[in-house]
């Protein structure tokens, strides 16, 4: 049986709150933005051994992600609605209304998603010792940077942005856009963006640190299907803030574990 479907109420973005709502999320992402260009692209760089790596300036990388943060924001913004995809916590705040409803509906699933990733992650990381940080350094980031980041920027580009895209174009070659996607195109969409994420992070693993033996690829691949899945799950059922607070969650009971 599908699930049962999200208020109507609390999902679709009204067009003329659509800048707003944009500018409050790619704000929103910022931080995250910044903790990411200080405390991890100066190290991918000097892994990168490249002449040029002692050139980089934080302050052009801040600047830099701005401008590609704006992408997947904009695609969210702008493609969520036709699918059923929003920030309905947000959205209601923008608009002047309480959200105390979309609080309520998004809070309970997002913890409880945040708690099974959370259990994933590091049963992963005692089945297989392997740590993650040699393959991403964003789990050595410090708390509170690796929470801005993976909680709310990440979701942003992966989320809003990515998995917005995929099941936009999945609706468009249904042929069927005279209603929102069904639960079957739904779960294609949450599969499908989290199997291209997760080569994503391999190809950007493999690139930075050559080869990774079998257990590192399968570790990574691993996590990041489970973890994709069940933020995506909450992103088409709840809204953005569930997949937001499952993430930081995960990695808030994670921290020091992995």
């Amino acid at each position: 049986m599908p699930p049962p479907p999200a208020p109507a109420s609390l999902l679709p973005a009204l067009p003329r709150l659509s800048w707003r709502i944009f500018a409050v999320l790619w704000l929103l992402g910022m931080p995250g933005v910044a903790a990411l260009a200080w405390l991890v692209l100066p190290q991918w760089m000097r892994s990168l051994d490249t002449p040029v790596a002692h050139l980089f300036i934080p302050e052009a990388g801040i600047a830099v992600l701005a401008l590609v943060l704006a992408l997947p924001v904009g695609l969210g913004v702008r493609l969520g609605p036709s699918v059923g995809l929003s920030a309905p916590l947000l959205t209601t705040w923008v608009a002047g209304r309480s959200p105390q409803r979309a609080l309520r509906y998004l809070a309970l699933p997002g913890v409880a998603g945040g708690v099974v990733g959370a259990a994933w992650l590091v049963t992963l990381a005692l089945v297989w010792p392997d740590n993650l940080t040699q393959i991403d350094p964003v789990y050595a980031m410090p708390l509170g940077a690796k929470l801005l980041y993976a909680g709310i920027t990440s979701e942003l580009v992966m989320r809003l942005g990515g998995m917005t895209l995929v099941m936009w174009i999945l609706w468009r070659l249904s042929g069927r856009t005279d209603r929102r996607p069904g639960w079957q195109l739904g779960w294609w969409a949450v599969l499908l963006s989290s199997l291209l994420w997760s080569l994503v992070q391999l190809a950007l693993a493999w690139g930075l640190w050559g080869g990774l033996s079998g257990v590192l690829v399968t570790q990574l691949l691993l996590f990041e299907l489970v973890h994709g899945t069940v933020a995506g799950f909450l992103f088409w059922r709840y809204g953005l803030e569930a997949a937001m607070v499952a993430h930081a969650i995960t990695y808030l009971l994670s921290h020091g574990l992995v």
